[in-house]
Order: C-alpha cells, then sequence, then structure tokens
C-alpha cells in the first residue's frame, strides 16, 4: 500500500452536531488525521460542528440555501460530484441510507471508491419507497458497507449481504463505574419516540414503594421534553425524576448510578448502552438491535421485550433487589466491553479501508 500520507479520505453525513453516527465521524476523521492523511468532512443537512477536530481536517458545507429537501436532490447530487472530481479523494466514507443513495449517484463514472454504512436499524428508521428502491439499486456499486449489527445484515438482499462487514461503534470512557452509589437509575438518549423515555417513566413510577428513595435521571434534550414532564407530573414523581439534558461529562454524570436502562423501541446499536458497559454500570436494556449481540441476558445484563413496560419494571426491581446478581452484572458487561473498545473497532475500520 502506498505511504498513508499521500492518501486522502472524506466522510460525507449530514452534519457534526451531537449524536451516535456523528461521534464516529469524529473519532476516525480524528484518527486518519493524526495518522496522516488528508481528511475531508462534507456536511449535507446542517454545517455545524459539536466535536472537537485535528486542525487539519477541513470541513466542506454542502447544505445549499433550499429548503426542501427534495429540491435539493439536484443541487447536492451536482455538488458532491464536483467535489469528487476536483479533490478526488481516494475513499469516500459515507454514513445514513438517503445520503449513501445521493453521495453513490454523484460518484457513478468516477472510479472513486465508496464505503457506506448505516448507523440506525434499516427495519425501522422509516425509510420510504423511494430510499428503499434507489438502496437496493445503488448498494451494489459501493465497495463495502458497514453495519453495526447482524440483524441489520440481515435486513439486505444476498447480493447486497455479500458486501456487508459488522463493526461496531468504536467506544472509549473517561472513567468506570463508581464503587460508591447513589440510589439512582440513568438514561441516556434524546427525547424523540424512538427511545421510549415515556416507558422508562412508567414502568419507575409503577416500582414497588421500597424503591421510593430511588431517582432517575435521563440525559439528553428533544423535542418531547414537554411531553414528558407533563406525565412525571401526572403521575407524581416529579420530585424523583429529572431531565438533565446533554451535558459534556457523561460518563462521570452517570458513574455512580446503580443501573443503566436502555428502553428504545429500536437502534442502530446504542452507543449510550455499550459505554454504560464499559465503565461496569449493570445494564437493563429492550431486546433492540445489537444489544442481543452484546447482553447475554442474565449474565452481563438483562433483556426485556421492546415495549413491555411490566417485564422492564420486573427487571429493575430485580437488579435493584439482588445485590451479588446486580454486581456480576456490571463486572462480567465490562469484560464484555473489550469486544468493542475503540482501538480494537479503528484498527477494523483501518483494515477494510486498505482492502479498497
Amino acid at each position: 500500500m502506498p505511504d498513508k500520507s499521500s492518501k486522502k479520505i472524506s466522510f460525507f453525513l449530514g452534519s457534526m452536531g451531537r449524536g451516535g453516527a456523528e461521534r464516529v465521524i469524529s473519532i476516525l476523521s480524528n484518527d486518519f488525521a493524526e495518522c496522516g492523511w488528508v481528511t475531508h468532512i462534507g456536511l449535507l443537512l446542517f454545517n455545524k460542528v459539536d466535536y472537537d477536530l485535528n486542525d487539519s481536517i477541513k470541513v466542506f458545507d454542502f447544505t445549499g440555501k433550499i429548503t426542501s429537501r427534495l429540491k435539493r436532490t439536484p443541487y447536492w447530487i451536482k455538488s458532491i460530484r464536483n467535489y469528487i472530481k476536483k479533490e478526488r479523494p481516494d475513499v469516500i466514507v459515507s454514513f445514513a441510507a438517503r445520503i449513501n443513495v445521493l453521495v453513490l449517484l454523484a460518484s457513478l463514472g468516477t472510479k472513486t471508491k465508496v464505503i457506506v454504512s448505516e448507523r440506525n436499524d434499516p427495519w425501522h428508521d422509516g425509510r420510504g419507497l423511494v430510499t428503499r428502491f434507489m438502496v437496493r439499486l445503488l448498494y451494489p456499486f459501493a465497495a463495502k458497507i458497514v453495519l453495526q449489527t447482524k440483524r441489520s445484515v440481515a435486513y439486505f438482499s444476498k447480493v447486497i449481504a455479500k458486501k456487508c462487514i459488522v463493526i461496531p461503534n468504536p467506544i472509549s470512557v473517561k472513567c468506570e463505574a463508581s464503587p460508591v452509589k447513589r440510589k439512582k437509575i440513568v438514561a441516556v438518549g434524546r427525547l424523540v419516540k424512538q427511545k421510549n423515555h415515556e416507558m422508562l417513566i412508567r414502568a419507575f413510577s409503577s416500582l414497588p414503594q421500597e424503591y421510593n428513595d430511588y431517582s432517575l435521571f435521563i440525559y439528553g434534550n428533544g423535542p418531547l421534553l414537554e411531553y414528558l414532564s407533563s406525565l412525571v407530573k401526572s403521575l407524581g414523581v416529579e420530585n424523583r425524576v429529572f431531565f438533565s439534558g446533554n451535558v459534556s461529562n457523561i460518563h462521570e454524570q452517570i458513574a455512580d448510578a446503580e443501573l443503566f436502562v436502555l428502553s428504545s423501541d429500536y437502534e442502530g446499536l446504542s452507543n449510550a448502552l455499550l459505554e454504560a458497559m464499559m465503565m461496569g454500570l449493570p445494564c437493563i436494556s429492550t431486546n433492540c438491535a445489537g444489544a442481543e449481540e452484546f447482553i447475554e441476558n442474565g449474565r452481563n445484563g438483562l433483556i426485556v421485550p421492546v415495549g413491555d413496560g411490566d417485564m422492564l419494571k420486573n427487571a429493575i426491581v430485580k437488579m435493584l433487589s439482588e445485590e451479588t446478581f446486580c454486581n456480576m452484572c456490571g463486572q462480567n458487561a465490562k469484560e464484555t466491553s473489550k469486544k468493542f473498545a475503540k482501538k480494537e473497532m479503528i484498527a477494523l475500520w483501518k483494515s477494510q479501508l486498505e482492502e479498497v
């Protein structure tokens, strides 16, 4: 392989605001830049960067001025194609199905290698008929397709699945679970329907009275804040449920929790869950994509059916009432986390890029 200093890699995604995909791009782009690759990031939806990036990384704004995304499509394709012809990247890495389609269209006939990646669960991410058709049509032109779970691979046809490789998100944490615990349950995720915080709040509010001295802290912002706040008041737990917003030191904030809960209806693969496991926090998760691939029910955490509030309540009670079992789950989760440590996942990405 030629010297890495001569290589140019371009990442394309919606924005660099706070989010799982954006965090992965920040990790990968910084690592490649530090290794001497010329590294670019193209933003299609919002010209926003909330992550610290290496000074050598150049960010390109492809957002355009047209408000309608449908009407913006020709502009996006033309702009990306012009960029490819001018900058001549050795490889493009694109994130999210709709953006993947745009990048693949723009790259046709340019001989530029494109790796596409999906970060959400394709079974449940709401892609429309047009996107589904374009994915089936264009994904065979991708050099590789990077997914986070085996469940995601199963969504695609055999032709596309042959190009798929599973690489979980690169995960690192700033601290481990504290040996000194507060009577505190934590959840991390945007306040949107997908995360189903409502089910978690209802399950928490229905815990037996002996757990009335526990608090629930939910980290993240989103459009459902007002609705969820009203729900908390209606259930009479406003003094025990707290919406803590986005924080820069999330690991330090949740380190003293007794329990982490993921209540999502679906996920691509939850960074928050993997980070909590890496910290050594005992975890409960719904059976959303990825959870069953990393949590062995009853050994390193608990799995409950999606949407089943009663089972979630029972799982919380089991964790809080059985200290030895709870501690075992936390320790085993930490051991499991070695499978998706940042260093190993970046090495997998590098190996795929070098093959391309």
